[in-house]
């Protein structure tokens, strides 16, 4: 991931895990997640999450996360956003 893009981002707020990333993942997420990682990713664990944030940030930008099929809407640009000002900022807890 560019971290030139990353400083370019319109990040006004803290974004930290427990108030804004954790809630952006669904149950579903969750347990796809685990399955096709075999539980090495795992979206509801904080620390599981900062490991994966380049990884999680690549897909939901790309649209390629959440899958088709699994029901789960793509996520807004809002959302991509607010994922990407977390790791700008260093993933706070």
């Amino acid at each position: 991931m560019d971290r030139r893009a990353l400083a370019q981002l319109n990040c006004p707020n803290a974004v930290t895990w427990t108030n804004d990333i954790k809630k952006l993942f669904t149950s579903v997420d969750v347990a796809h997640m685990k399955g096709v990682t075999q539980g090495a990713l795992d979206l509801s664990d904080y620390n599981s999450t900062k490991i994966w944030a380049t990884k999680i940030y690549q897909e939901v930008s790309s649209g390629a996360m959440p899958p088709a099929g699994s029901g789960e809407n793509q996520w807004t640009a809002a959302m991509v956003n607010t994922f990407s000002c977390w790791i700008q900022q260093n993933c706070p807890m």
